[in-house]
């Protein structure tokens, strides 16, 4: 039978393998399914229907309410206590009942991530102006799922109205054959008023420019990622470790679906689509081994420094942030059933207590 330290070296070793891998075969199958099955345009226009994001939403939802018992239930009362010990061996001030150190380092980790992915937002937008000054369509909040969604709205649109427009070029056309005009000329200014989307188009500048957008867009998606990664990082049982894992998959990988299903929608090249999905997939994997890191360096319960429990705070705010902005506030806004929605973020919850309940860790 292997040892304590030996399961939690096995587990912390297995998920540093399977949360990134998995998350990039999820993102990719899309794409491989595509070049396998040679999916046409109405297959993929399927993947985004009503039945595809009605089971999306309701994923997501159940990801939130999993994410809300992973917070409230296991990490800020395991943090409550590691204050609380921080301040009895003198480490960390005490502040009174007035103040208390975990509520703080959480929020702290919350308003952190919020300011980051504000400002990876605004200098997307400022990309957007630099390059096409005027009016700009309102974005989302922050740049997370919803701003890859949103963006292919426009490209998605586009191609409804593709046939449309060809029959208004070919009109164009004989029009300008009637009065003596070439076909390049009326085929150019049709295309030449286009106007511009966030995901790469066929014009080389723009495209440039909305490659560099996504990478950006996809990093600030994937920037809290690494604190979710810390706080697995920093559990200290195997079995705290695989809890954990199960908590954070079960939004990262629909995610991973959402964001790869986009990409194919809006026709983004391979290669690009690989350097998206591998940053989204294994920027985990550094926040488990800087959590890893971190754990290493600081002994366990009362011998742990203020440090280490200031990244455990900030890593718990960062789930917070997830689970009401990135999740809940955007299946909130969307046209799908309330209650529906209630009743998958509740499903998650019990399930998640349910499972704590039953957990043989007694620090569970």
């Amino acid at each position: 039978m292997p040892t304590a330290g030996e399961e939690l070296l096995i587990a912390r070793i297995s998920v540093m393998i399977l949360l990134p891998a998995i998350t990039f075969v999820l993102g990719m199958m899309p794409t491989w399914l595509s070049q396998i099955f040679k999916w046409d345009k109405k297959v993929i226009n399927g993947l985004q229907g009503k039945r595809a994001q009605f089971i999306f939403s309701k994923l997501l939802c159940f990801a939130g309410g999993v994410l809300l018992a992973t917070v409230f239930m296991h990490l800020l009362p395991d943090l409550r206590d590691d204050c609380i010990e921080q301040v009895e061996i003198g480490n960390l001030p005490d502040l009174g009942p007035a103040i208390p150190w975990a509520e703080l380092f959480l929020s702290i980790g919350f308003f952190f991530v919020y300011f980051v992915e504000e400002t990876a937002h605004a200098f997307v937008h400022w990309q957007s102006k630099a390059k096409h000054p005027g009016p700009i369509q309102p974005t989302a909040p922050t740049p997370c799922i919803e701003e890859i969604q949103q963006n292919i709205t426009g490209i998605r649109d586009l191609d409804e109205n593709e046939e449309k427009e060809k029959v208004a070029i070919d009109i164009e056309e004989k029009k300008h054959d009637s009065n003596g005009h070439s076909h390049s000329n009326g085929h150019g200014h049709s295309h030449g008023g286009e106007g511009h989307s966030h995901i790469p188009v066929s014009v080389d500048s723009e495209t440039v420019v909305s490659n560099v957008r996504n990478i950006l867009t996809v990093m600030a998606l994937s920037f809290h990622c690494i604190f979710e990664g810390i706080a697995v990082g920093m559990e200290e049982t195997a079995a705290e470790v695989w809890y954990l894992f199960g908590a954070i998959s079960t939004h990262k990988f629909v995610i991973a679906i959402c964001v790869g299903i986009e990409m194919l929608a809006s026709k983004t090249k391979t290669t690009l689509v690989y350097i998206y999905i591998f940053i989204f997939g294994f920027v985990s994997l550094i926040g488990i081994v800087a959590g890893w890191l971190i754990a290493e360096t600081g002994a366990e319960g009362a011998d742990k420094n203020a440090a280490t429990v200031t990244m455990q705070g900030m890593a718990a705010g960062t789930i917070v942030y997830v689970t009401f902005f990135e999740i809940l506030q955007r299946e909130k806004s969307n046209n799908q059933n309330g209650f529906l929605q209630l009743g998958a973020i509740l499903l998650g919850f019990i399930g998640m207590v349910g499972m704590m309940s039953l957990a043989p860790d007694p620090e569970f």
